[in-house]
Order: structure tokens, then sequence, then C-alpha cells
């Protein structure tokens, strides 16, 4: 295995965890809903890559489409979300309430209301993650169900390759998150210093698309 895209991916997490730790977002729900699902993602992250350290491969595949769904779902409640969603994320957690979470928009309905944002950052964004799920979300589906691909992988193994392709696509949306923990910062100048450095420190474990912030 790549141990040594792993080791440098937990570095980079610690990384951004330590920088989006600085980012204090502004006092608005849709800010705080939006930091707040920023470093659940990037947690996603950093227990796929410990799962991969530890040789437990078909778990950690399993934890990249929570990365993957909590990033956008964080995009969508800061800029695409009714307020009555937005209200509803900061309900207090009760069976009325887990209930009424249920019903919210499918990640295809999020992604429909995100791409008719005008703003020019934000479909910069969402079109990189829109390309990340029209490739990888299948992949995504089945190893978190169960389906195929971690049936087949069990039996004939992970290739290096495969891991670190999918290791440095995880590392992207981390970059991604640190990037949106900046935007709704209170500092976003000052913060994004800080995104742009992952990009410059960590660009030997980036997917070679990813550009930077």
């Amino acid at each position: 295995m790549a141990i040594d895209i792993l080791s440098r991916s937990a570095e980079l997490h610690n990384a951004a965890v330590g920088g989006m730790a600085q980012a204090t977002p502004t006092d608005h729900p849709r800010a705080i809903s939006a930091y707040q699902c920023a470093l659940m993602s990037v947690e996603h992250a950093a227990g796929a890559v410990a799962l991969l350290t530890i040789g437990m491969p078909n778990a950690a595949m399993a934890l990249f489409r929570p990365q993957f769904e909590t990033l956008i779902r964080g995009v969508w409640l800061l800029e695409a979300a009714d307020e009555k969603w937005v209200r509803q994320y900061h309900e207090p957690l009760s069976e009325e309430s887990a209930k009424a979470a249920d019903k919210a928009p499918s990640l295809k309905v999020m992604f429909d209301e995100l791409l008719t944002r005008d703003d020019a950052k934000v479909k910069g964004i969402v079109g990189h993650l829109d390309e990340y799920r029209q490739q990888s979300l299948r992949a995504m589906n089945s190893f978190t169900h169960g389906g195929m691909h971690p049936m087949a992988r069990s039996g004939t193994g992970y290739p290096i390759g495969l891991i670190d392709n999918v290791v440095r696509c995880a590392n992207g949306l981390v970059a991604y998150a640190a990037q949106m923990a900046a935007l709704v910062s209170t500092d976003t100048q000052a913060n994004m210093v800080l995104v742009r450095a992952l990009h410059s420190d960590f660009r030997d474990c980036m997917p070679a698309m990813n550009t930077g912030a």
C-alpha cells in the first residue's frame, strides 16, 4: 500500500483542521452550518486514511461518500437551502426534529439547486464537486452499501494505484472544506492564506486537477 500518500494525507488533514480551528465562523446560521459540515467532512476523510493505514480498506472506502455528501450539504446550506432547512439544522435533536430532517432534499436536488447559483466562486466549487460526483458516486454508493465494488476488491485486493487516486481525490475535498471554512469566517482574507498554503505545502498528495483556492 502507498504508505507515503497515507502519511502525507494525515499531515494534510491535521494542517487543515488546525487552520479551520482558527477560522471562527460569522454569527449566522448558514455560516455556522457550513462550517460544521466542513469539519465533519474532514473528519470522515481523516477516519478513512486512518483505516487504510491499519489495513481496513473496505471500511475506509465507505467513509468517502459521507465525506463528499457532508461537504455538499454544507455548500447547499450556505448558498441554496430554503430558510426552513437552515433553521431545521439548528433545532435541538429530538425524535420530531430527526423525522423532519429525514425529509431534507436528496443529493441530486441539492446539486440541482446549487447549479442555478450565479455567484462565480460558488459555480467554480460546485462545478468541481459535480465532476467528482459524476465520476465517483456509483462506486462510492457500492462501497458504502456493500455492493459489487467491495465484494470484488475483497477477493482481489486493492491496487496501490486505486488507493492513491481515491485518497488524492479525498484530499482535494479536504482542501475545499478548508476553503469553505475560510469563506464563512470573520476574517476570510487571513484564513484564505492558510488554504493556499495547504495547496502549496501538500501539492504532492493532491489530485492533479486541483488548482487551489
